[in-house]
């Protein structure tokens, strides 16, 4: 497995990703009608914006086998004013689940925090629906701060939870 940062030309197979991990996991709190009519359109769109134009903390970094994209992590260096930098994207391919990639995809992303960061922390948001998402970040050190929100594309607002890493060291 190769970690390497994304690129523009990586942003149609990162979309096709995000939508894949959507549809698994978030079909009970996004509308069907967002997930098969609009969301394609605007997840690809957003990582066309994303990789041709990112903002000077953004970091996305790609799990690769061979030339496959099979987990991609989106992060934003010292985002947060309260815990530090903020995952926005986190998702590895439901064929790849298991196998330890997310893992090591985390372990990059604590990584590039430590080299960069001048706030110490890690944080994303959670939907608290996706419980085996919570407990992959229980087992890899995260603690689960509070609850929150997100305001979801389609409209609709997500029960959420805070998760947190005060220090970036995976276990």
């Amino acid at each position: 497995m190769n970690f390497v940062d994304a690129t523009p030309k990586d942003a149609g197979a990162i979309a096709k990703l995000h939508m894949d991990s959507w549809r698994s996991n978030y079909n009970n709190d996004l509308s069907k009608e967002y997930l098969d009519t609009i969301a394609p359109t605007e997840r690809s769109l957003l990582w066309k914006q994303r990789l041709t134009t990112p903002s000077q903390n953004q970091r996305v970094i790609l799990a690769k086998e061979v030339e496959s994209i099979v987990g991609f992590a989106c992060v934003y260096i010292d985002d947060n004013e309260k815990w530090g930098s903020y995952l926005d994207n986190f998702h590895i391919s439901e064929a790849y689940q298991n196998q330890g990639i997310g893992t090591e995809l985390l372990k990059q992303v604590f990584e590039r925090c430590k080299a960069e960061a001048t706030k110490s922390g890690l944080c994303l948001l959670v939907n608290q629906s996706n419980v085996r998402a919570q407990n992959f970040y229980l087992k890899n050190g995260a603690t689960n701060q509070e609850p929150g929100i997100w305001n979801a594309p389609d409209g609709s607002s997500v029960p959420t939870f805070w998760f947190t890493w005060s220090n970036i060291n995976i276990r």
